[in-house]
């Protein structure tokens, strides 16, 4: 079944945005990468079998961001600075 935080973000105007925004909560909460990519990759199947396949990008683009598969701004969990940065 789909998280309930997850429906609630692909149902936004904004679900990439929501979607991240969502991983970022679970980062807050002590979730590690590999616990929130797998919350994702649960949803996934369900959503291909609704065929709902603009939803599945939108966490497939999350997913990306999860496993540095994108630009370093949107890489999650986000890069810490360093002390000398």
């Amino acid at each position: 079944m789909i998280g309930h935080r997850i429906e609630k973000a692909l149902q936004s105007n904004e679900p990439v945005t929501e979607l991240r925004n969502v991983a970022l909560d679970l980062f807050a909460d002590s979730q590690t990468r590999e616990a929130v990519l797998e919350l994702f990759e649960r949803a996934r199947p369900e959503l291909r079998e609704a065929d709902r396949a603009g939803e599945e990008d939108a966490v497939m683009d999350v997913m990306d961001f999860l496993a540095g598969w994108c630009s370093p701004h949107v890489k999650l969990p986000p890069e810490q600075p360093t002390a000398s940065e």
